[in-house]
């Protein structure tokens, strides 16, 4: 009786050891699960969209073209069609192209005396690299005319000297500014160069300044019929 109590007592802690195993076993099994599932839950939505803006923002700056002017642009003057209207536009002269001169222009200063300028430019990349400017200079007369031809010729050099004293500083002064995208010519420069421009006397005379990056050339030479003074601003 005893020895079947004894070995029914020791069956019920046997059973009740394998239970207590496997309930151990079984909230280990689950705490593993847990902390397996936390790890290899998905990003937040906030965090995933977060990167793909922070990805897309730098993949925009690598690829867009600087909008810095100095960087873009190689040269320091306005585009073309900024310089025309401004040429079209004025009430200074009237501008009319030369034929099959894409870039040159007749400047009428005065419509009863027809004084002509001629006008040039060259382009790079659309914008004004190059100004040049052309003034007819009268012709110089020594003495006393010795008959009517030589006198309507005297009054007209002396027209045109008169008139270039009012047309040389005036074209000057817009033209220049006009063709300058970076709006850095003073009109005290240009003025000095003006003046400089105006002393040259014969041909083969020649004035040459930078300033601020701008380079300016003014020289005289001889033309199919009169001395030519020659006025040209760089803008590269």
């Amino acid at each position: 009786m005893k020895q079947t109590l004894r070995r029914e007592l020791t069956n019920i802690i046997f059973l009740v050891l394998i239970v207590a195993a496997a309930v151990v076993i079984y909230l280990l099994s689950r705490a593993e699960n847990g902390t397996s599932a936390i790890d290899a839950s998905p990003t937040p939505a906030s965090e995933t969209v977060s990167k793909q803006m922070s990805e897309d923002t730098e993949s925009v700056d690598a690829s867009a073209p600087s909008s810095d002017p100095e960087e873009s642009s190689t040269t320091r003057g306005v585009p073309e069609s900024v310089f025309k209207t401004h040429l079209l536009s004025s009430e200074l002269y009237t501008a009319t192209p030369v034929r099959n001169k894409p870039t040159t222009y007749t400047l009428i200063w005065n419509e009863s005396e027809k004084t002509e300028v001629l006008l040039t430019y060259e382009l790079r990349n659309g914008d004004l690299s190059s100004l040049e400017i052309t003034f007819q200079l009268p012709e110089v007369f020594q003495g006393k005319p010795k008959s009517d031809i030589e006198k309507r010729l005297s009054e007209a050099s002396e027209s045109l000297a008169s008139a270039n004293d009012e047309v040389i500083p005036a074209l000057l002064l817009d033209l220049l500014p006009a063709s300058d995208a970076k709006d850095k010519l003073q009109q005290t420069s240009i003025r000095f160069w003006t003046e400089e421009a105006q002393r040259l006397k014969k041909v083969g005379d020649k004035f040459e300044d930078t300033l601020d990056g701008y380079h300016f050339i003014a020289y005289r030479k001889q033309g199919n019929v009169l001395q030519e003074l020659v006025c040209i601003l760089y803008l590269t």
